[in-house]
């Protein structure tokens, strides 16, 4: 299967939109962002969805009949009755042998030739903005620094040939055309997850010393995940990718869009499935907010409340990740009052893994339910601790696993890959054990963040800015990823996935896995 294929079947909707909206560009020029259902300040998700204009048919038109004499006549004033007899004419008959006067009529024979369809005006591709020029865009590419995590015994093992698979898409799009003639050129840059202050140095980077476009998958992790707004705010450039909360939205100053959906709506998904699923019944509910999530938990308190939710107190665990020791010593107090209160559940809100391995710690897990609001974490809680203590934890997700590895985007990305680095260890994630390189996690994430991306930056046309990225996006109202079958964006929709359910987590799939609790819905239909 060709690269050509691969894209194109990702870019389907990517290309009729960009269809629809060239000539609008070309003639009018330009106009001058996660997950999060809430608009940012200066910047708004978009995107509805245009179908491929079609060319004139084609076909021969059907051959008409000759009209006969009376064809076409204006009826007399007064009909004539049956038996008189008709009323002669000026006009003689043609003798039998002589051929009717000539017609601009086609005959049977002789079909009129098809109209030529008009020709587009050719697109005028300019340096519209700063990373664009007539020829090329440049993105920042924020990768996880691996090699640090292993030497930290944070985690047993990486993700593979992280650059090299990003390149194998890149290349696969230029090798077919690029975006509307302009080629992609990456540059890439690797953070600590666990470090705010890496993640900025990354963010500085790739901002000011390149001066991209665009930042593409943003930056995840515990303390990393907060130094999102020094690319949207602090250097006000476009972000595909992230974490949005609702604090680091407010600081917004450009375009912000996610492959996966906000916390916002992770947590109030979360809970409506619970309550419809009836496991909310005779909740009494105790919130604690990782350090990453502090400002957003008056939000989630909100949430609890306009649902009817008995909660028994909130608690925030501001210890940084890097020292485990503090962690623990405040968990230890946080678990004591989650007793005192009688509290039977507890919603985690931001990242999971330091409170859970709390929660296990002082003797609270398996007697309580466990409630994240935050997936992406329960997938990636690393190796401080034994995950058993996290089963059944249940969170908002989205597509399993085995259902994005068989997804056929995803496959046509994993094509890609193949072709490209044919020693890659790509198996399905149920394959996967701790000690294996995961290969699998960055292709589908790099995959579906350059595709979100490509989808947009056609829909903007050739005068490529902010602007038209951000109005290009909220055209896109159903749409294809790999591994998502449906998503859609729009100027209070910045996370692109709208399927949902309920997940839970089971430490004996792959390297401790979430896994379907529930069916999928689509929320947005």
């Amino acid at each position: 299967m060709t690269g050509d294929k691969a894209w194109r079947i990702g870019l389907l909707r990517a290309v009729a939109v960009a269809a629809g909206l060239t000539l609008v560009a070309a003639a009018c020029g330009s106009d001058d962002s996660d997950d999060s259902d809430e608009p940012a300040t200066a910047s708004t998700d978009t995107g509805t969805a245009v179908t491929d204009s079609e060319s004139e048919s084609g076909e021969e038109p059907a051959a008409e009949e000759p009209a006969t004499a009376d064809e076409g006549a204006e009826p007399a004033d007064t009909a004539s009755e049956p038996g008189d007899e008709p009323a002669e004419t000026d006009a003689e008959e043609p003798a039998a042998d002589e051929p009717a006067a000539d017609t601009e009529e086609p005959t049977a024979d002789e079909p009129a030739e098809p109209e030529e369809p008009a020709a587009e005006e050719p697109m005028v591709l300019t340096a519209s903005w700063r990373g664009v020029t007539e020829d090329s865009i440049t993105i920042g590419v924020s990768m996880l620094n691996f090699d640090l995590l292993k030497e930290l015994g944070l985690s047993q093992a990486g993700w593979g040939d992280q650059e090299g698979i990003f390149q194998a898409f890149v290349d696969d799009l230029n090798a077919n055309g690029g975006i509307h003639g302009r080629m992609l050129v990456p540059v890439y840059d690797y953070y600590s997850p666990i470090s705010g202050d890496d993640a900025t140095r990354s963010c500085t980077v790739l901002t000011q010393d390149h001066e991209v476009f665009a930042v593409l998958l943003g930056f995840v992790g515990p303390l990393a995940g907060t130094a999102d707004p020094c690319i949207v705010g602090t250097n006000a450039t476009i972000l595909v990718g992230g974490e949005h909360t609702p604090s680091e939205l407010e600081q917004a100053q450009a375009p912000w869009f996610n492959v996966e959906p906000s916390t916002d709506s992770q947590t109030d998904t979360l809970l409506d499935l619970l309550i419809q699923t009836g496991r909310a019944d005779g909740a009494r509910v105790y919130v604690v907010s990782h350090q990453s999530a502090v400002g957003d938990e008056p939000r989630v308190l909100e949430a609890l409340d306009a649902r009817g939710f008995d909660v028994a107190g909130n608690a925030i665990l501001d210890a940084n990740d890097g020292d485990t020791a503090a962690q623990d010593s405040l968990m230890q107090i946080i678990s004591e009052r989650i007793r005192s209160e009688g509290a039977n559940s507890v919603l985690i809100n931001g990242n999971p893994a330091a409170i859970i391995r709390g929660l296990g710690q002082n003797g609270l897990t398996g007697s309580i339910a466990i409630w994240s609001n935050n997936e992406a974490g329960l997938n990636n809680m690393g190796a401080t601790f034994d995950h058993e203590v996290a089963r059944a934890a249940i969170a908002s997700g989205g597509p399993s696993d085995t259902e994005i590895w068989n997804d056929p985007l995803l496959q046509e990305c994993v094509s890609v890959v193949r072709a490209a680095i044919p020693e890659a260890d790509l198996r399905p994630p149920a394959e996967l054990t701790i000690e294996d390189e995961n290969w699998f996690n960055p292709v589908r994430r790099y995959c579906g963040h350059l595709s979100l991306f490509v989808q947009i930056a056609m829909a903007a046309g050739a005068d490529l800015t902010h602007e038209t990225f951000e109005a290009a996006a909220h055209t896109l109202t159903d749409f294809p990823l790999p591994g998502v079958s449906a998503n859609s964006l729009s100027p209070t929709k910045l996370g692109a996935r709208d399927l949902f359910r309920l997940s839970e987590f089971d430490p004996d799939m792959g390297n401790g896995q979430t896994v379907p609790l529930t069916d999928l819905i689509d929320i947005f239909p």
